[in-house]
């Protein structure tokens, strides 16, 4: 064994020996074989030590596999099949020649996805409402989690619910739609999505599919007699978690889609977008605290232009 090998090879029993900072691997059966180490989110490395001489390589059963490859091979998926009850994994018989060999799993994800645990709690808790009402629930993401956090009275005063979530899209909004908007029982709704889509957080989206999510959202809540508000989405020049995209006139384009909408099916649009643009298509630097989120002075700058619309949409037959 050569040099850089031999201490590769030390590195990573190490690694698996003492199981530093790998509370999720450390609930594994260590195996004859090597060991576990995390790898990116979501995927588990199995290093393979002893490569068995028939190809079979049991893991453990708690490890939720979707699909498994060498790191040396990645273009080529390996079979993993329960076989007299064991979870295996079907690498070939002969062995790379290498001294460690990695296979990377791919986990099945096991976290909540659209974040349906975020207001379970809260929804349990609010009464329903009574019957002269008239309340408005926001649907939306961190501009609209920040805006009850930063401006509570507003939302306490007006019978406002926030239900906004930091980071999300709009198919996760929708996947939780019913039970934060349509099971609260509002008068209305205000929908604010699309800047997360934009900057891909979930991944490749196209603008007509982000679009169509939250019409699909605007009619679940006139099916339900829920009045619709369409919130355009605010300018943003740059995201600082996405520093490839440019979503200056993908804005424009989307908030152009959600704008004929309302035109098209009777619904209030709210312009966001308008007031709170500078010169080069973002957001106003006075209007907020980076590129994308609000500011104090840009809620204030909201707020009016939110209230205004809800009215309307609540005289609208």
């Amino acid at each position: 064994m050569n040099v850089s090998k031999r201490i590769i090879s030390v590195a990573i029993a190490f690694i698996l020996n003492v199981g530093v900072g790998f509370s999720q691997v450390n609930e594994y059966a260590k195996p004859e074989w090597g060991g576990y180490t995390e790898g990116e989110d979501g995927f588990l490395l199995a290093h393979v030590f002893n490569w068995p001489e028939d190809g079979k390589l049991v893991i453990d059963r708690a490890i939720k596999p979707r699909e498994a490859r060498l790191l040396s091979e990645p273009d080529k998926k390996i079979k993993i099949k329960l076989i007299e009850g064991k979870l295996t994994i079907l690498l070939p018989e002969e062995a790379p020649d290498t001294q460690v060999s990695v296979v990377r799993i791919q986990l099945v994800p096991s976290d909540d996805w659209a974040n349906l645990g975020r207001y379970e709690k809260e929804n349990t808790e609010l009464k329903a409402p009574a019957r002269n009402e008239n309340r408005v629930v926001f649907m939306g993401n961190s501009i609209t989690e920040k805006w009850v956090k930063f401006k509570p009275d507003f939302f306490d005063d007006n019978n406002f619910v926030g239900r906004g979530i930091s980071g999300q899209t709009s198919p996760q909004m929708l996947l939780r739609f019913k039970q934060d908007v349509i099971n609260l029982s509002p008068k209305a709704v205000v929908i604010h999505a699309g800047t997360n889509d934009i900057a891909q957080n979930r991944g490749p989206i196209t603008l007509e599919q982000i679009a169509e999510n939250i019409f699909s959202m605007a009619e679940l809540a006139k099916i339900h007699n829920i009045k619709v508000v369409l919130a355009s989405v605010l300018p943003a020049s740059s995201y600082s978690w996405s520093p490839s995209i440019e979503p200056a006139e993908k804005i424009i384009t989307l908030n152009s889609l959600l704008q004929a909408y309302a035109k098209k099916h009777k619904l209030v649009y709210l312009d966001y977008y308008t007031p709170m643009v500078n010169a080069e298509k973002g957001l106003k630097v006075d209007l907020g605290r980076d590129t994308v989120h609000p500011n104090i002075a840009g809620y204030e700058l909201m707020e009016p232009l939110v209230k205004e619309a809800v009215e309307k949409a609540l005289k609208k037959k």
